[in-house]
């Protein structure tokens, strides 16, 4: 039987996304890191809560076989981190008795996700 070799990880991307607080950076890499990678002998992530001079940065690396692998995994991780960040707004909003999320020039940049409802 032939013995597999592994492909090696050549494509990488490094993320640094800023938050407020070590709380927020981590509650983010907590919810990300929920599940498995579906594909782990393609793609490989890891993340880093780093002190900033304000505030925390989220540090993400992700590695990839192949430069499809790495940008559905992209596509995927950013989709949910935005996801992620404004789940954490409104709850924020609703607790400092804000009636919701309803200004979309807030504190959080849109993209291609857009807001819901």
């Amino acid at each position: 039987m032939a013995e597999h070799q592994a492909v090696p990880m050549r494509h990488t991307v490094t993320l640094q996304i800023p938050c407020p607080d070590e709380a927020a950076a981590t509650t983010i890499q907590q919810v990300l890191w929920v599940d498995r990678e579906l594909r782990p002998q393609d793609v490989v992530k890891t993340a880093q809560v780093h002190k900033a001079q304000t505030g925390c940065v989220l540090e993400v690396h992700v590695r990839a076989t192949t430069l499809r692998h790495l940008r559905l995994s992209l596509n995927a991780f950013l989709e949910d981190t935005a996801l992620i960040v404004r789940t954490m707004d409104a709850f924020q909003a609703a607790r400092e008795g804000a009636a919701g999320v309803a200004d979309a020039d807030g504190p959080l940049e849109q993209g291609s996700v857009g807001r819901a409802g």
